[in-house]
């Protein structure tokens, strides 16, 4: 076992051990401290998964900002918290919603795991513009390129539009 398949192992660990203890605690305040530490080894995670602009994302909204508002709400929640906790379910209803959140789970492993090999996806249909309007061929920037296509789109939707030759810049489109 490498170092770092040894990292990844335990950082999932760690991860499902802090997700369980988030559910488990009874007190507001440390299932809101849970998360926020949920949040920061999620960001782990994607770091080592090669995604830093995604590790920062989550580190930035969820073990940041999300932290800061659920321990405001933490706090106002305080006085409300011990009349909640006499109000504790019975086992049938604690019973009754682990046996939906069970089937909930399964029916969406099993609409998952039914899709075709390969999964349905729109990308042709998303890349044929590309081909008609040959950018890869033509020299253009990024802005050049982004323009054109909201002519287009403008020109598609726009009443009594027919058939239209626009160019910005090098590219050349033709819209019906």
């Amino acid at each position: 076992m490498t170092l770092a398949l040894a990292v990844d192992i335990s950082l999932a660990l760690l991860v499902l051990a802090v997700a369980g203890w988030i559910i488990a605690v009874r007190d507001t305040f440390g299932a809101v401290i849970g998360f926020v530490a949920y949040g920061l080894l999620l960001a782990l995670g994607w770091v080592r998964l090669a995604a830093p602009d995604v590790a920062l994302t989550e580190a930035a909204i969820g073990g940041g900002l999300t932290g800061a508002l659920l321990i405001g709400a933490a706090a106002r929640l305080r006085r409300t918290e011990a009349a909640a906790r006499a109000e504790y379910p019975g086992a049938l209803t604690r019973t009754l919603a682990a046996v939906l959140a069970v089937t909930v789970a399964a029916a969406l492993a099993i609409g998952v795991l039914a899709l075709p090999d390969p999964a349905p996806t729109l990308a042709p249909a998303a890349a044929s513009p590309l081909n008609t309007r040959s950018v890869a061929s033509t020299p253009t920037t990024a802005s050049e390129n982004v323009t054109s296509m909201f002519v287009d789109g403008v020109l598609s939707i726009a009443p009594g539009a027919g058939t239209r030759a626009v160019t910005v810049g090098d590219v050349r489109s033709t819209t019906v």
